[in-house]
């Protein structure tokens, strides 16, 4: 599914800043152009990743670089209650601009010339990710550049003012020379390990930001993987990239873009898997005529519970007493509808189906009897009080042993007629 279709948004890089989600973005003019035309940044926000409000457009005339068509990727990130635009002229220099009015902007130009100018180093100084660690100074840093052409990437500490650097810029190595040769790096971080990757979601992991990172593979088979980035929403992770707004017809335009978002899971020897029918429906919006739908594609999970790798994918753990997992824009719910469960207890326990929150009216109340243990699935089911039409369910989870029960999916009754 495709976010703010028919607009040419294109190179998301996502950041939840106060509980919000802020996509930062370059802006394709339109379609039908013979190369890369782009007039500006653009900065958009969201609350359930499926309506975007329009925050801000960064013009290259209010910057140092003036009037100009190659307006690339984009990216953002916070520091001592300041906000940091990171802005790519092609494929010449990277520029910075601050807001110290939120997230949405306005931003203006902070130093009136590149942060990362051209000739810096031998690779090309665009594509810019400022990634921010975990450590206890929450240290920054940028990654930018391409590998083609015998190059390499470069990674820099930013200095707590954010538009300095802290470091000169040094090449990011891969074990054995092994890589990859493109552009539009991303950088993200889980249980201690930082992951890399690039345009067609090839990519490599190391144990050090500087690396050296072992390449990994290539985790999308969509059939175009442009600039791809992660985030973490709500307990959930997902992966953003784009596609040809006109993708699948006889002639693709590949200079017309737009932006799909999808779950993305580990399994447990760290590699990235995607659901490939979730690249076509879209996150945060389900349909109940769907055969099952995945303990894995919730919207939000409490604090605590994880996705577990098993033989058909994955299945939700850490489930305790109060525990909950919810599902907003459920469509097409008959009224009164039977919701079946696949879960595994090995005690009693009871899932409570909520109107979209954890303290919401209850719409029914599943009886869940022990299944033989926390390895052996079975079905439960239960009738609903509602009405037709689209619906967001919160699953509380009562019970009480330590953990309460396994969540494999949920789905509906479907009448055939």
């Amino acid at each position: 599914m495709r976010i703010i279709p028919k607009q040419g948004v294109c190179d998301p890089h996502v950041h939840i800043f106060n509980g919000k989600a802020y996509l930062y973005t370059s802006h394709d003019r339109g379609p039908g152009m013979p190369i890369y035309r782009m007039d500006d940044w653009q900065v958009f926000s969201s609350d359930d990743l499926l309506n975007w409000k329009l925050e801000f457009v960064l013009r290259p005339e209010d910057t140092f670089l003036g009037k100009c068509e190659e307006c690339y990727a984009t990216d953002a990130a916070e520091r001592n209650g300041k906000y940091y635009m990171y802005f790519s002229h092609q494929q010449y220099c990277t520029g910075v601009a601050v807001s110290e009015n939120g997230p949405g902007g306005p931003y203006k130009d902070a130093l009136g010339k590149p942060l990362l100018p051209k000739g810096l180093v031998d690779t090309a100084c665009y594509d810019p990710t400022v990634f921010v660690d975990d450590d206890e100074a929450k240290t920054p840093y940028i990654i930018f550049g391409y590998t083609v052409f015998g190059k390499k990437y470069y990674i820099a500490r930013l200095n707590e003012d954010m538009i300095s650097l802290a470091e000169a810029p040094r090449a990011i190595e891969f074990t054995d020379g092994k890589g990859w040769q493109n552009d539009a790096t991303w950088v993200t971080k889980r249980n201690g390990v930082y992951y890399l990757n690039a345009h067609g979601s090839e990519y490599a992991t190391a144990d050090n930001i500087y690396g050296p990172y072992t390449y990994r593979g290539n985790f999308c088979h969509d059939a175009y993987v442009d600039h791809g980035t992660f985030f973490n929403y709500h307990n959930q992770t997902y992966f953003t990239y784009g596609v040809p707004e006109n993708w699948g017809a006889e002639k693709v335009d590949p200079f017309y873009r737009t932006t799909k978002m999808i779950y993305a899971h580990y399994k447990d020897n760290g590699d990235i898997v995607i659901d490939e029918f979730i690249q076509d429906a879209g996150v945060g919006q389900y349909d109940a005529s769907w055969d099952a739908i995945k303990g894995e594609w919730y919207f939000a999970a409490s604090d605590g519970i994880y996705k577990k790798e098993n033989a058909d994918g994955f299945e939700m753990r850490g489930i305790g007493n109060g525990s909950y997992l919810y599902y907003q824009n459920v469509n097409g719910m008959r009224q009164n509808a039977l919701i079946k469960f696949l879960v595994a207890a090995e005690k009693p326990a009871k899932i409570e189906i909520r109107e979209g929150s954890p303290f919401g009216a209850v719409l029914g109340v599943c009886k869940v009897q022990p299944t033989g243990g926390l390895e052996s699935f079975a079905e439960v089911s239960c009738r609903l009080e509602n009405t037709h039409g689209t619906h967001s369910l919160c699953f509380v989870f009562r019970g009480e042993a330590d953990e309460v029960l396994r969540f494999e999916h949920f789905g509906f009754e479907h009448i055939v007629t």
